[in-house]
C-alpha cells in the first residue's frame, strides 16, 4: 500500500461567519463537538446539567474572538435560548444577540427562573417563553465578550448566623428539699439572621462618566432572592422555609477607577481606590426568637418543657442573583447565579467535645449522655454546676438572668447562692441565712452560642465571573477574607455575642481570591497546589492588573492575533506555549499536583455525573487551545493550503528556512516590577543561525516523541506548539535565574511578556497546514482506510493501480481530524490511495 498526500486548494471558511451572532454560534457549536462532545443546539441544562465551566469557556473564548475582530466600546452579548421536551428536559437550543434594552424593564432583563423549577410554560413554545419573551434560567450566564476599560460584577457575600440560647428551669413538688421530686425543663431558643453583600467594581485606573456616553447614566441593579429553610429529622427539608427578595436600582453619574499607581504605588497589592466598589448590603431576619418544641418538633413552644436531647437540626439556605450594569441602552455586565447553596448541621456544629462536670464545665454544649440518661446532655449537667459555681463559668458564651433574690443582690455569686439554696432548707449570704420558698427557678446561667456560614464568592480576575466556579464558591476552594480564619462552606462559631466578632466581608479583593501576576492570594494557602504567583503556565506574565491587558481590536481575521484574546479563564490569553500543567508535578517533592493547581485556579473542581465523578478542568486546560487554534485554521483560513507548509514536513533544514525573516524579541529588563520599563530587542530570525537551527531540530524531536502523540505525526498543527524551543525555552530569551529581594529565588523571565513568549508561534502558524494523510488498517481482518484533514471539507477518496489513473473510491468528510473507510471484501488493496480536497 503507498501512503499519499492529499492535493489542496484554496477553501474558504466552511460555515457562515458573516455576522458576529453567525460567528459566534457556528465556530461554537464546532468547538463544543469537537473538544468537549456536546451539541450546541441540544445543549442539557435540567434534569443532566451539561453546562460546565468547560462548556462556557469555550463559548467564552469564542465571543472574545468576536469581539476582537471590531473595534466597538460595548462587548458583544449571546443570550440563551431554551426549549423543553417532553420529558421536562431543559436544553439550550441557540443564543440571540443582546444590542440593546430599554431599561430595566426590558423583557430581555426579566427576572430568571429556576431551572429545577420547571414552571409550567404554555405550550411547547421553541424557545421558551413567558409573558415577557423567551425566559432566562439561573445558572445559565449571558455569554459577554471581554472588554477593556468597564466595571463588573465583583463579588457576593453571604453570612448565615443562627444563635442558640438554652435555658433550664428546676422545678421540685414540696419545699421541703429531703421530700420534694425534682424535675428539670429545658427550652431552646433559637434566632437565625442572613447578611447579603453584593460589590461592583471598576478595577480599571481610569474613571468612568456619564459624560462620555451623552449624559446617559450608569445604571447598576441587583435583584437577589434568599430562600432558607430549617430541616429536621421528622419533617425533612420542607418546614420553615423563607423567601426575602432584595432590590436596588441606583444611577451613576461617575465611577472612579482603582486608581492603580496612586501616590507612587503601584498593583497587585496596592489596595485599590475604595470608591471604586459599589457596594450594597441587605440584612435579613429569617427566625425571630422563637423557642422550639420538642414534642411537635416545631417552633411552636412555649417557655420549658421536659429534657429530652435537642432533635437534629440543619439550615439550608439558596441565594438568587440577578445582577447588571447598564450605560444607556447598552448592557456591560449581566449575571444570574445560582450560589450559594449552603447545607448545614446545626447540632454539629453547636456541639462541644464529650466532657462533663467531672472534666471542664466550659463546654456548655456536650451532646453525650449524662450518666447514661439519653435524656440529660452533658452540657446541662455542665450548666447547673456552673449556675451554682460561678467560678467555673466559661469565658464568654453565657450570661446570668439576674434573678430577684432575697438578698437584694443579683450578682452572679448571689445568684448562684439563691439558685444553690433551692436544694438545701436554707443557704447564707453575707454573714445572715436565707430560705428559697420557690417550687420553680430558672438556673441563673444560661449558655448562648452563635454559629455561622461564612461565604465569600469572588473574582480572581475581573473579567471572569459569570459562573459558581469562577466565583469560587465550588466545594473545596477557601473563600477567604480579611482575617483568612475561615473556609468556604465550613462552619464555624462564635461564644463572644456580646461583640459578635463574625467575619465581616472585605471591599477590596486584596488579600482575597484576586490573584493577578505577582499575587499569589488564596492559592498560598490550598494544599498541594502551586502558590507560585509568577507561573506561566496558568497565568499571563506582566499582568499586574487589569490596566495590564492588550486585547487585539478590529482585527481581520488570521491567527498571528489570537494569541492575544482572553481564553475566558483568569489572567490568562489563548494559550500558545508548550507547558502542560495538567501531566507535571510543579515542585521536586511532588507534593504539588499540576491538575489540582488548575482546578483551583479555576474553581472547577470535581463535576458529578451518572456515572460517577470527573475533572471538567480537565477540559478547559491551557493546553486545549492546541486544538482550539487548529480547528480554527482549518475552520476559518482563506489561504491557498497548497501554499501552505506542512507541520508534519520531515526536513530541518526547510523548517529553519520557514523561520527565516520572521521576528523574535530578547529580553533585557531585569527583575521588572509594575513600574519597571520593559526592555526588548528585535532580532530579524536567519534560517542560517544556530537559533533557528534549534528551533526546526526542537520541532522535528517533538513529532518524534511517542510520549505525546499516538503516532510520529503531528495530527493537527497546534501540536506544533508541545515544542518548548517555541515559546518557554526560545533560544531568543534570556531565562538566566537571578536573586528577587531580601534572597527570594527568581528567574529573569518574570520580565517576558506573554507576546514575547509567544511571538514566534503567533507567525508560525497561520503558514501550516496538517496533511491528509492515509493509512491502511485491519481490524479484525476488515481492510479499513483511515485519512486525517479538516472538518467540515469534503474530501474526495481515490484509488490508483499505477499512480497515473484515479478513480473516486468516496466521498467522505473528516469528524475531529478523521474519517475511516471500510473497504469491501472484493477490492485489490495493493493499489494506491490519497485524498483530494473539492471545492
Amino acid at each position: 500500500m503507498q501512503i499519499l498526500i492529499a492535493t489542496f486548494a484554496t477553501a474558504g471558511p466552511v460555515f457562515d461567519t458573516s455576522t458576529p451572532l453567525s460567528f459566534f454560534t457556528n465556530v461554537a457549536s464546532r468547538l463544543l463537538s469537537s473538544e468537549l462532545n456536546v451539541n450546541l443546539s441540544r445543549l442539557e441544562v435540567y434534569p443532566t446539567n451539561q453546562y460546565t465551566p468547560a462548556v462556557h469557556r469555550l463559548l467564552q473564548v469564542t465571543a472574545n474572538i468576536v469581539d476582537a475582530q471590531n473595534t466597538n466600546f460595548y462587548p458583544s452579548i449571546f443570550r440563551p435560548l431554551f426549549s423543553k421536551d417532553a420529558s421536562n428536559n431543559i436544553f439550550i437550543i441557540g443564543y440571540e444577540p443582546v444590542t440593546n434594552v430599554s431599561g430595566p424593564s426590558d423583557p430581555q432583563l426579566a427576572s430568571p427562573y429556576e431551572v429545577a423549577r420547571l414552571p409550567n410554560f404554555s405550550g411547547a413554545t421553541n424557545p421558551l417563553t413567558d409573558r415577557f419573551g423567551p425566559v432566562n434560567f439561573y445558572g445559565v450566564p449571558w455569554v459577554i465578550g471581554a472588554k477593556k476599560g468597564l466595571p463588573n460584577f465583583n463579588q457576593l457575600s453571604l453570612l448565615t448566623a443562627a444563635t442558640v440560647v438554652r435555658k433550664l428551669e428546676v422545678s421540685r413538688t414540696t419545699l421541703d428539699p429531703k421530700t420534694a421530686t425534682y424535675t428539670t425543663n429545658q427550652a431552646y431558643i433559637f434566632w437565625v439572621t442572613n447578611q447579603l453583600g453584593v460589590t461592583f467594581w471598576n478595577s480599571y485606573s481610569n474613571a468612568l462618566s456619564s459624560t462620555q456616553y451623552n449624559g446617559q447614566p450608569i445604571q447598576v441593579v441587583v435583584l437577589d432572592e434568599v430562600q432558607m429553610s430549617m430541616t429536621n429529622q421528622w419533617y425533612g427539608f420542607q418546614n420553615w422555609g423563607a423567601r426575602t427578595h432584595f432590590y436596588t436600582n441606583i444611577a451613576l453619574n461617575t465611577w472612579p477607577g482603582a486608581g492603580w499607581g496612586a501616590n507612587g504605588a503601584s498593583p497587585p497589592n496596592q489596595p485599590p481606590q475604595s470608591k471604586s466598589f459599589v457596594p450594597f448590603s441587605w440584612p435579613m431576619v429569617y427566625l425571630s426568637p422563637l423557642v422550639y418544641n420538642s414534642a411537635t418538633h416545631n417552633f411552636n413552644g412555649g417557655t420549658f418543657e421536659p429534657l429530652s436531647q435537642l432533635d437534629q437540626l440543619g439550615l439550608v439556605v439558596t441565594n438568587y442573583l440577578q445582577a447588571y450594569i447598564l450605560i444607556g441602552n447598552q448592557v456591560v455586565d449581566y449575571v444570574q447565579l445560582r450560589s450559594p447553596v449552603i447545607v448545614g448541621g446545626i447540632n454539629q456544629t453547636l456541639a462541644d467535645p464529650n466532657f462533663g462536670v467531672s472534666g471542664n464545665t466550659y463546654y456548655q454544649w456536650s451532646t453525650n449522655d449524662y450518666n447514661e440518661n439519653p435524656d440529660i446532655p452533658y452540657g446541662v449537667a455542665n450548666q447547673l454546676h456552673v449556675s451554682g459555681n460561678p467560678a467555673s463559668a466559661p469565658s464568654a458564651g453565657g450570661s446570668w438572668s439576674q434573678l430577684q433574690t432575697p438578698m437584694g443582690a443579683e450578682t452572679p455569686s448571689a445568684e448562684a447562692a439563691y439558685f444553690d439554696g433551692f436544694f438545701t432548707r436554707s443557704f447564707a449570704w453575707a454573714g445572715k441565712i436565707y430560705q428559697n420558698l420557690e417550687l420553680a427557678i430558672q438556673a441563673p446561667y444560661t449558655p448562648h452560642r452563635t454559629i455561622y456560614s461564612s461565604y465569600l464568592l469572588q473574582a480572581n480576575d475581573p473579567l471572569v465571573h459569570y459562573m459558581d466556579s469562577d466565583l469560587g464558591a465550588q466545594s473545596g476552594i477557601p473563600a477567604i477574607w480579611a482575617n483568612g480564619t475561615f473556609q468556604n462552606g465550613v462552619w464555624g462559631r462564635s461564644d463572644d455575642t456580646a461583640t459578635e466578632p463574625l467575619p465581616v466581608p472585605p471591599l477590596s479583593p486584596i488579600g482575597g481570591r484576586y490573584q493577578p501576576w505577582g499575587r499569589s492570594g488564596q492559592m498560598a494557602r490550598i494544599a498541594g497546589v502551586d502558590g507560585n504567583p509568577y507561573n506561566v503556565a496558568y497565568k499571563d506574565p506582566l499582568l499586574w492588573s487589569p490596566d495590564h491587558w492588550n486585547f487585539p481590536t478590529g482585527q481581520a481575521w488570521n491567527l498571528n492575533w489570537v494569541g492575544q484574546v482572553h481564553r475566558g479563564t483568569p489572567w490568562q490569553s489563548i494559550f500558545l506555549k508548550s507547558t502542560n500543567l495538567l501531566a507535571i508535578s510543579l515542585d521536586s517533592t511532588n507534593a504539588i499536583d499540576g491538575l489540582l493547581t488548575w482546578e483551583a485556579w479555576t474553581g472547577d473542581y470535581l463535576q458529578t455525573t451518572n456515572t460517577g465523578l470527573f475533572s471538567d478542568a480537565v477540559g478547559s486546560a491551557p493546553i486545549m487551545d492546541w486544538q482550539l487554534v487548529s480547528f480554527l485554521a482549518a475552520a476559518l483560513d482563506t489561504n491557498d493550503y497548497g501554499q501552505q507548509f506542512s507541520v508534519n514536513d520531515t526536513n530541518t533544514n526547510a523548517w529553519a528556512a520557514l523561520l527565516n525573516g520572521m521576528v523574535a524579541l530578547t529580553n533585557t529588563a531585569i527583575l521588572p516590577f509594575p513600574t519597571t520599563q520593559l526592555q526588548f530587542s528585535t532580532l530579524v530570525i536567519s534560517s542560517n543561525s544556530p537559533q533557528a537551527r534549534i528551533i526546526a531540530n526542537a520541532i522535528q524531536t517533538t513529532r518524534l516523541n511517542t510520549n505525546l502523540f499516538p503516532n510520529p505525526t503531528f495530527g493537527e498543527i497546534g501540536l506544533v506548539l508541545a515544542t518548548p524551543e517555541l515559546s518557554v525555552a526560545s533560544p531568543f530569551l534570556n531565562t538566566n535565574t537571578v536573586s528577587r529581594g531580601s534572597g527570594t529565588g527568581g528567574p529573569l523571565y518574570y520580565g517576558i511578556t506573554d507576546q514575547a513568549y509567544e511571538m514566534i508561534p503567533s507567525q508560525l502558524l497561520p503558514l501550516l497546514r496538517i496533511d491528509a494523510v492515509v493509512k491502511m488498517l485491519s481490524p479484525n481482518g476488515q481492510a479499513e482506510l483511515e485519512f486525517g484533514g479538516y472538518d467540515g471539507l469534503e474530501y474526495a477518496v481515490q484509488t490508483s493501480p499505477d499512480l497515473v489513473n484515479w478513480s473516486d473510491l468516496s466521498t467522505n468528510q473528516t469528524a475531529l481530524g478523521t474519517s475511516t473507510i471500510t473497504l469491501p471484501p472484493t477490492t485489490n488493496h495493493l493499489q494506491f490511495y490519497r485524498t483530494r480536497l473539492l471545492q
